[in-house]
C-alpha cells in the first residue's frame, strides 16, 4: 500500500513531467523523471507478508465494572529480520485505556520475542472481543508498506458492578432446611442467640427478655440465628425499552447491577438463587447455590442485551414450577408493558413473596433531553401506580432512583 510520502512524490514527479515541456525547462522534467523513477523503484523493495505471532495474556480475563485489566503482548518473530514494524491492538469502543499504548513500533530481529504491556479500564458490563493485533510493515524509504492483521482474538468478561448488601430479610416464609441445619448468619428462629430488639406489636411473648425488662422497665425482644435456605429466584427485565437512555444509563445496566448484588448477597448467605430473563425471549437458569453459580449467574448478566417486547406475563408459565410461596423478586423498568398488571396479580396469588425493584432513569432521561417533559410526567405517573397496585397486593415495592445505594432503599420497603 501507498504511504502518503510515495503519493507525494508520484503527484509532485507527475506535475512536473506534464508542465516541464510547456515552459521548455529540462531541469524540471529530469527532476519529475527522477521522482518516478525513484518511486518506480521503490516499489520494488520487498515488503512481503512477515510471519509474526502475537499472543495476548490478561492479569484477570473477568472484571468487574470500574476495575482494570493488565494486557500483556508477546511479539514473536518467526521469519526474516524486520526493520521497523508497527503493531496496533485492536481494541472495543467501551473499554478505556488507562496506561501504555496499544500502538507500538519494533525492530524484530529472526527469533526474537518482545513484549508490551498497557492497562484497560472498563465502565460498562458485557463481553467484550479484543480484535485482531493488526501489522503494518514498511519498507526502508517508508515509501509503501504491507498491513496485515494477526489471528489473535481473546476476550474480556466485565461483570456488573456489585453492591454490598447488608440486614435484608427477603427470605421466605416457609424456608428449607439443610441437613443437620446450619447457621446462615441471619435472624430467625433456632437455639443460637443474635441479638435483641425493642418489641413491636405482634411479636411472641416467650421471646421477650424479662431480665432486660426488669433492669430498663423496656420491653425487648431476644432474636436468633436462622437455619434454613430458601430458593430465590430473580426475574429481571430486558425488554427493547429497558435499554432507553445512554449505553451506561439505562435501566436494564442498572437493573444488572441490582440482581448481582442480590445474587451476591443470597448466595453468600447460602440460599439458592436463579434467574429469568425475558425480552426477545424467556431464558432461565435454575436455582444453585455456591461460588460456581454465582460465575454462572454474573457470566449471564454480563451478556444480556436489550432486545424484544414481551411482556411480564411469559415468566408466569416459569414460576409455576418454582418453589410455592417462595421469594421472587422482579426487577424491571414496568414502562410499556400491558400485561404488568395481571401478571403481578397472578404473582401473588400463586403465594409467592413479591418484591419488585423499578430501576427510575426518567429523571435523568429528562434532563438530557432523551425524552420530552409531556413523556416524562405521563411514565412518572404510570409508574406510582404500579407501584401503588402491587404494594396493594402485598408486594414490596420500590421505585429505585440508581443514583441512591440499593442496600437502604430495599430496607425501607422491607421493614
Amino acid at each position: 500500500m501507498w504511504t502518503r510520502k510515495a503519493v507525494t512524490y508520484t503527484g509532485l514527479g507527475t506535475i512536473l513531467v506534464l508542465f516541464a515541456p510547456f515552459i521548455n525547462n529540462l531541469q524540471l522534467l529530469l527532476l519529475g523523471i527522477t521522482l518516478l523513477g525513484f518511486v518506480a523503484v521503490h516499489s520494488l523493495v520487498n515488503t512481503s507478508p512477515v510471519r509474526v505471532n502475537i499472543t495476548r495474556r490478561f492479569s484477570d480475563s473477568q472484571i468487574f465494572e470500574g476495575q482494570e485489566a493488565e494486557v500483556e503482548l508477546v511479539i514473536q518473530n518467526r521469519g526474516r529480520s524486520i526493520g521497523f514494524l508497527e503493531i496496533f491492538d485492536q481494541l472495543p469502543h467501551e473499554v478505556e485505556l488507562v496506561a501504555g499504548l496499544n500502538h507500538t513500533i519494533v525492530r524484530l530481529h529472526r527469533n526474537e520475542a518482545l513484549l508490551a504491556h498497557y492497562r484497560l479500564k472498563c465502565h460498562l458490563r458485557g463481553q467484550y472481543q479484543l480484535g485482531k493485533p493488526r501489522l503494518r510493515l514498511y519498507n526502508p524509504s517508508f515509501l509503501f508498506y504491507y498491513e496485515s492483521d494477526v489471528e489473535s482474538e481473546s476476550t474480556l468478561v466485565v461483570f456488573p458492578k456489585i453492591e454490598e448488601l447488608e440486614g435484608l430479610d427477603l427470605s421466605s416464609d416457609f424456608p428449607k432446611m439443610y441437613q443437620g441445619a446450619m447457621p446462615i448468619r441471619r435472624i430467625g428462629t433456632s437455639g443460637e442467640f443474635y441479638s435483641i430488639r425493642e418489641y413491636y406489636p405482634g411479636d411472641d411473648f416467650k421471646n421477650i427478655n424479662w431480665r432486660v425488662f426488669g433492669r430498663t422497665r423496656k420491653l425487648m425482644v431476644n432474636q436468633f440465628e436462622r437455619e434454613d435456605i430458601s430458593d430465590v429466584m430473580l426475574v429481571l427485565d430486558a425488554r427493547e425499552i429497558a435499554g432507553t437512555g445512554t449505553p451506561v444509563h439505562n435501566p436494564l445496566n442498572y437493573g444488572c447491577r441490582a440482581a448481582a448484588a442480590l445474587v451476591d448477597y443470597f448466595l453468600h448467605t447460602r440460599n439458592r438463587v436463579g434467574l429469568t430473563i425475558y425480552g426477545e425471549a424467556v431464558e432461565s437458569i435454575g436455582v444453585d447455590s455456591g461460588e460456581r453459580h454465582l460465575y454462572r449467574l454474573l457470566t449471564k448478566l454480563s451478556e444480556v442485551r436489550p432486545a424484544g417486547a414481551l411482556g411480564l406475563h411469559t415468566v408466569v408459565g416459569e414460576l409455576r414450577n418454582f418453589t410455592p410461596r417462595s421469594p421472587v423478586i422482579v426487577i424491571s423498568t414496568l414502562e410499556q408493558d400491558p400485561t404488568v398488571h395481571a401478571a403481578l396479580r397472578e404473582i401473588t396469588a400463586h403465594g409467592f413473596k413479591l418484591t419488585l425493584i423499578a430501576p427510575d432513569t426518567l429523571e435523568y432521561d429528562r434532563q438530557s433531553r432523551i425524552i420530552s417533559p409531556a413523556v416524562y410526567f405521563t411514565a412518572s405517573a404510570e409508574l406510582d401506580n404500579t407501584i401503588s397496585e402491587a404494594r396493594s397486593l402485598g408486594a414490596r415495592a420500590l421505585r429505585w432512583d440508581p443514583d441512591s445505594v440499593l442496600g437502604p432503599a430495599l430496607q425501607e420497603v422491607v421493614k
